[in-house]
């Protein structure tokens, strides 16, 4: 028999963690009224959809749900049928009444699950749509559906990036609209460089093509006929930067959760909503000439203090990130203090030399600011998302406001 578990569910809740996440729901939602306020002011009609998918990037989804349910949004959307289900729960304890889109792939045969929760799923494609229409019909439900269009990111999606794909994708949408256990209620498609260089600076116009494609495929079901009700293309980034694209509704993620959707959209003040924090566990001093960690690629050229934090890459805090600073809060201040050698599966080590720091101080990775996020995914060579998405289950995760 097999037994289906979460990592780290059973373990205990006690009052005092030595490495903790703490989730900000009022950053959360000021960044949402933020978000809403600007995008509103510019579209004024355009609708938000907040993403929840991988737990909130790591922030907590049914929490961040709750805070945004009471900010006033009313459309989430996740990747999977088990995170749709999670906060439609969420939804019906506080008698919120929300719509939930998959934005992936979801199994056919779960359609009486879909209806059951009055999930919206996205259809990746004419065969899975049929094979999602027979599913429906043998239970007797009928599934509410956005199509997912490829118009160039080239990942899941009708295929639109030809005047050929679109005349194609426009005759298999107007035949799987006559499949009565199908409600096609929307469609969408998703930026592949938003959030890279301005496209004036590019030798052709990737965002600006995308959505051309998108709007022809529109176009060419207006002209049969058909209207699929609600439209979204823009994801963070591209919100920020292509207000003429707004639609009917922007899907906002990365910016909610107060980190930059790339260094070329960064158009508000928002604020980090996660904190990432730990302590000193243990100080003692090293002399010159001696090294640190794994590995001894760290050697102290003068006498150090060094102090061990409890906080590894089984955390989160990855080995990529050897060599970044961090912020230790002592009786004198804050001070920066960067990892020396390699980081471990639990624990890391800095430099505190000439610093007040005691065994017990606290000690914040990021979410001071968002500099300090950004400088995470600089040292690792990578997005301000996978750091986030990176910061395990076995950290605690503690909601303020």
């Amino acid at each position: 028999m097999k037994k289906k578990y979460h990592l780290y569910s059973s373990m205990p809740m006690l009052g005092n963690h030595k490495t903790y996440a703490e989730i900000d729901l009022g950053a959360l939602k000021y960044n949402y009224k933020t978000m809403r306020g600007e995008l509103k002011g510019e579209s004024p009609n355009t609708e938000m959809i907040c993403v929840l998918k991988a737990d909130a990037y790591g922030h907590g989804a049914k929490n961040c749900c709750r805070a945004l349910l009471e900010e006033g949004c009313r459309f989430f959307a996740v990747s999977s049928i088990e995170e749709a289900i999670d906060l439609r729960e969420v939804c019906r304890e506080l008698k919120y009444d929300a719509e939930i889109l998959i934005l992936g792939y979801t199994f056919p045969y779960q359609a009486s699950l879909l209806a059951k929760y009055n999930i919206i799923t996205s259809l990746v494609d004419k065969a899975f749509a049929v094979d999602l229409a027979k599913e429906a019909k043998r239970a007797g439900v009928r599934v509410r559906c956005h199509i997912k269009t490829d118009t160039g990111m080239n990942r899941i999606g009708f295929l639109a990036r030809s005047e050929a794909e679109i005349a194609q994708t426009a005759l298999d949408i107007a035949e799987l609209k006559k499949l009565p256990s199908l409600d096609i209620c929307g469609m969408f498609t998703h930026f592949a460089k938003a959030d890279e260089a301005l496209d004036e600076e590019l030798p052709h116009k990737p965002t600006q093509e995308q959505a051309e494609r998108f709007f022809a495929l529109d176009s060419t079901l207006r002209d049969m006929g058909i209207d699929v009700k609600f439209r979204h293309i823009c994801n963070s980034a591209a919100a920020m930067r292509f207000p003429e694209y707004h639609l009917d509704a922007c899907r906002l993620g990365i910016s909610l959760y107060g980190a930059h959707p790339s260094r070329y959209a960064d158009k508000y003040c928002l604020r980090p909503v996660m904190k990432l924090c730990t302590v000193i566990s243990h100080i003692h001093d090293l002399p010159a000439g001696q090294t640190v960690s794994y590995g001894g690629v760290f050697a102290a050229d003068t006498d150090r203090r060094i102090a061990t934090i409890p906080i590894g890459y089984a955390d989160g805090f990855i080995r990529d990130y050897s060599g970044v600073s961090v912020s230790v809060l002592t009786a004198k201040g804050l001070f920066s203090a960067p990892v020396c050698g390699r980081i471990c599966m639990d624990q890391c080590m800095i430099d505190i030399t000439d610093t007040d720091a005691a065994v017990g101080d606290k000690v914040i990775i990021f979410g001071n600011s968002p500099e300090e996020l950004a400088s995470l995914a600089r040292a690792a060579n990578t997005i301000e998302y996978e750091c986030l998405c990176l910061v395990t289950s076995r950290v605690p995760r503690i909601a303020v406001e």
